[in-house]
């Protein structure tokens, strides 16, 4: 009788882009080039990672008190807010490693000592590694859309029979066919900004490596005033990466009335500088655009300062915190030419 052989599989690293060569019915792989440890679970043709979680119950809602503490909240939130539920949960993404590369052709314009204007060629050849992390689900109320994998992020076997997961709804080739456009699109971007003028720009893809990747969170649900609210915690980095929370009352009055009142004042002095003749009229235009400025902006902050919203949620109310880009660019191994 004949041995079974074991079929080598080639995975290709999700961290690095390295090719690890690994035995068929391992769940496990060590990449050699960066001793990243991975899944080789697949779905759907593309190997699966899932990554621990590292942030405890307590962490996450310490992390939530201390964000209700700190912007343009509501007063005393984090005293008053009371915690209904918090829950850990993975969502999947598809994540896309490929190399953009990008021809974009143009030309600079200076004027010369006579004041003519010298048009000079350009030609900036991009080469560098991308990242594409796209949600592969419908999150809800969540608003988030994409992530960054920290270096300190460490794989497991994947099992979702023991997690909370969000099920996919967004197809591998849909995902794919998205990620290598946005690569491109980012490529030709980096090429125009050194450039004056484009007359051409055209843009490639070279994919790496494809990964659906279940990403861990807590989900922090709670009211305050008999009003729902939630936060997101990143189960690695602890950090707020979505939430809805209550704004300042104090503050949009105090917009509506003390950004109004000062608005109104630069707006009339504006105009007497104007019903004083020519001679004057130069300095109103500064103050009325000012005065405009102003009252835009104080109207806002009174119009959606009721309620707080961080990172990538949609609806009204102030925005805070940083968004997360789908694209994210390797530093190493680039190999640009300008000319």
């Amino acid at each position: 009788m004949s041995e079974t052989t074991k079929l080598l599989v080639t995975m290709t690293c999700p961290y690095c882009g390295g090719q690890v060569l690994c035995e068929e019915g391992e769940s496990l792989a060590i990449c050699t080039y960066c001793d990243s440890v991975f899944s080789l679970d697949a779905e759907e043709g593309a190997a699966q990672v899932m990554y621990k979680l590292a942030v405890t119950k307590d962490k996450a809602e310490k992390t939530v008190r201390g964000w209700m503490a700190n912007g343009r909240k509501a007063e005393n939130l984090s005293k008053d807010a009371e915690i209904a539920e918090i829950y850990p949960i993975y969502l999947p993404f598809w994540r896309l490693i490929a190399r953009g590369k990008a021809c974009v052709c143009g030309y600079d314009e200076d004027k010369d000592k006579d004041g003519h204007t010298r048009k000079t060629p350009r030609e900036v050849l991009i080469n560098r590694e991308y990242v594409y992390n796209d949600i592969a689900c419908n999150p809800g109320d969540l608003g988030i859309n994409s992530i960054r994998i920290p270096n300190n992020a460490q794989a497991v076997s994947f099992d979702d029979g023991e997690i909370a997961t969000f099920t996919s709804t967004l197809s591998k080739d849909d995902s794919y066919r998205s990620g290598c456009e946005a690569i491109i699109a980012e490529a030709i971007h980096d090429g125009k900004q050194s450039i004056d003028k484009i007359t051409f720009s055209k843009g490639f893809c070279f994919p790496k490596g494809f990964t659906k990747v279940y990403y861990p969170f807590w989900i922090v649900r709670y009211t305050y005033q008999d009003r729902s609210y939630f936060a997101t915690v990143d189960g690695i980095t602890e950090e707020i990466v979505s939430g809805r929370a209550p704004g300042n009352v104090k503050r949009q009055g105090l917009y509506a009335g003390g950004g109004g009142t000062i608005a109104g004042s630069m707006a009339g002095i504006g105009i007497g500088f104007v019903s004083m003749g020519e001679e004057t009229a130069g300095f109103a235009i500064p103050l009325l655009f000012v005065a405009a400025i102003l009252i835009w902006y104080s109207y806002q902050q009174f119009r959606y300062g009721d309620e707080v919203l961080q990172g990538s949620l949609k609806g009204s109310g102030i925005q805070e915190g940083a968004k997360i880009g789908k694209v994210d660019t390797v530093v190493t191994g680039t190999h640009d030419y300008f000319s």
